[in-house]
C-alpha cells in the first residue's frame, strides 16, 4: 500500500465515525468584495430541527422570498447554506410540519419547525380516497411529462465506514413525480480504492443514479412478474396492509399513508414506504421508505477468474416534491444503500436536487441502464474553478473532508 492510501485510509477512517470538526467555509474576501458593489448578500447557515424532539430534519426546503427564485435544502444531517440578498427572507417547509418564514438574522444558527396538529390517528383504509390519489398523480405525470428540470447530484461511497469514492454531476432529466430519462452534463469523480487486492475484487456503483428514478404510481392494471411493485397501484390493497392519518398544518391537511408489504411478500421487489400527500388536491408532498428483495449484479475483471454474483442490497429512500413550478415534480431524491461484498460492508449515498426547470437546450445523451457514470464523466472537461464555486446542496462533515482532501491530491479529473 503506498504512503498517499495509507494517509487517505487513516484520515477517513476519523471522519466516518465523526468525531471530525470543520470550520463551514465562507466567502472568500473578493467574493464578498465583488457582491457590495452589486448589493449587500449575507451567507446564512444553520441547522433545521424538529422543534419537539431536537432532532435534524433532512432534506427540508430552504427557498428565499421577496426577491430572486433560489432554493436549496438541508443536507443529510439537516444543515444548510444559502447566500441572501437585502429585503430577502427564508421560508423552510417539510412535509408534515408548519411552514415558517424568517429573515436572515432571525435565522440565528438553528431553525426549529413545529411537527403538523395530528388530527385523526390509524384511519382505516377504507375511508381513504387511495384511488383518486393514484389517478391524480399518473394524470400529474402525463400533462407534464414533457417537463425536464437540471439536477445536481452528489454521490459518496464507503466500506466498512471509510469513504473511498466521491462523485458530483449536473444532470437533466424529466421531474413530475419521478425522475426518469436522466442526461449527463458535466461531472467530476475521484476514487482511491483501499488496496490492490481488495481493489480489484471491491467495485462501486457505476450506475448508482438509477436508484434515483423510484416510481411511486402506475396506471397498468396488471404488472410483469419482474416489475418492482410501487405503491400506487389498482391492486395495492391485495399487496400492502395500509393505514393513514391525517395531519393539519395551519394551511392544509395532509394524509399520511403507511404502505407494509403483507406477509405473503416474500420474494417480488417492492417498496416499503410512507405518503404524504395534500387532502385537498391530492398533490403528493413526501415519500420515506425502503426497498424489499432488490438485487445487484456483481461484475468482476476477468483477471480474477470469478464468477459474476448476484447480491441482495439494502436501500432506504426519500423523496420531497415541490409545487413551485405549477405541478407536483421531484424536488430532492436521498437514496442509502448497502450491501455485503466478502467480509466488507459496501454502503452508498447520493442526493439529487432539482436545480430548476432546463432551458429546452439539448444537452449530453441519455444515461441508460447499464451505463457507467464514472466514463461517462471521463469524457466531460474538469473545472476546478467551476466545481469550487457551485456546492448547491451544503456537504456534511463528511463529505467536505472528503472533498478537500481529493482536491488537494488533484485526484478530480485522473482516470
Amino acid at each position: 500500500m503506498s504512503n498517499m492510501k495509507v494517509e487517505v485510509l487513516r484520515f477517513l477512517g476519523i471522519v466516518g465515525i465523526a468525531i471530525l470538526t470543520l470550520t463551514p467555509r465562507s466567502a472568500s474576501a473578493q467574493e464578498v468584495a465583488a457582491d457590495a458593489q452589486e448589493v449587500a448578500t449575507d451567507v446564512v447557515e444553520a441547522l433545521v430541527v424538529d422543534a419537539e424532539t431536537g432532532e435534524e430534519l433532512p432534506f427540508a426546503s430552504v427557498t428565499v422570498v421577496g426577491g430572486r427564485k433560489v432554493s436549496t435544502i438541508t443536507n443529510a444531517e439537516g444543515q444548510f447554506r444559502i447566500r441572501v440578498e437585502k429585503g430577502e427572507r427564508l421560508q423552510f417547509t417539510y412535509a408534515g410540519y408548519k411552514a415558517l418564514t424568517l429573515t436572515p438574522k432571525a435565522v440565528g444558527h438553528r431553525v426549529e419547525l413545529a411537527p403538523a396538529t395530528l388530527m385523526v390517528r390509524g384511519v382505516e383504509v377504507r375511508a381513504l380516497p387511495l384511488k383518486e390519489i393514484r389517478k391524480e398523480t399518473v394524470r400529474q405525470q402525463r400533462k407534464h411529462r414533457r417537463k425536464t428540470a437540471d439536477f445536481f447530484y452528489r454521490q459518496t461511497a464507503f466500506v466498512d465506514s471509510a469513504c473511498y469514492e466521491y462523485v458530483e454531476a449536473f444532470l437533466t432529466g424529466r421531474s413530475a413525480v419521478a425522475v426518469s430519462d436522466l442526461k449527463l452534463s458535466n461531472g467530476r469523480y475521484a476514487a482511491i480504492m483501499p488496496d490492490t487486492t481488495v481493489g480489484q475484487v471491491l467495485q462501486f456503483y457505476k450506475n448508482f443514479f438509477t436508484f434515483s428514478q423510484i416510481e411511486l404510481a402506475t396506471n397498468k392494471p396488471k404488472l410483469d412478474p419482474s416489475a418492482d411493485i410501487m405503491p400506487l397501484y389498482e391492486r395495492a390493497t391485495k399487496l400492502y396492509d395500509i393505514d393513514y392519518d391525517i395531519l393539519s398544518d395551519s394551511a392544509s391537511c395532509i394524509y399520511v399513508i403507511r404502505f407494509q408489504p403483507k406477509a405473503h411478500i416474500k420474494n417480488n421487489t417492492i417498496l416499503d414506504c410512507t405518503l404524504y400527500v395534500d387532502s385537498v388536491n391530492n398533490h403528493i408532498l413526501r415519500c420515506d421508505g425502503s426497498g424489499r428483495n432488490f438485487r445487484i449484479l456483481q461484475k468482476y475483471p476477468k483477471s480474477l477468474m470469478r464468477k459474476d454474483e448476484v447480491l441482495p442490497v439494502t436501500f432506504n429512500f426519500s423523496i420531497n416534491m415541490t409545487e413551485e413550478n405549477g405541478f407536483t415534480e421531484v424536488q430532492s431524491v436521498y437514496v442509502d444503500t448497502y450491501h455485503h461484498q466478502d467480509s466488507m460492508l459496501v454502503r452508498t449515498k447520493s442526493t439529487l436536487f432539482n436545480v430548476g426547470l432546463h432551458d429546452g437546450r439539448k444537452k449530453g445523451k441519455e444515461l441508460k441502464f447499464e451505463d457507467d457514470l464514472h466514463m461517462r464523466i471521463e469524457k466531460t472537461e474538469y473545472d476546478r474553478d467551476f466545481w469550487q464555486q457551485n456546492e448547491i446542496v451544503r456537504r456534511t462533515r463528511v463529505e467536505e473532508a472528503v472533498k478537500e482532501l481529493f482536491e488537494r491530491r488533484d485526484l478530480f479529473g485522473v482516470f
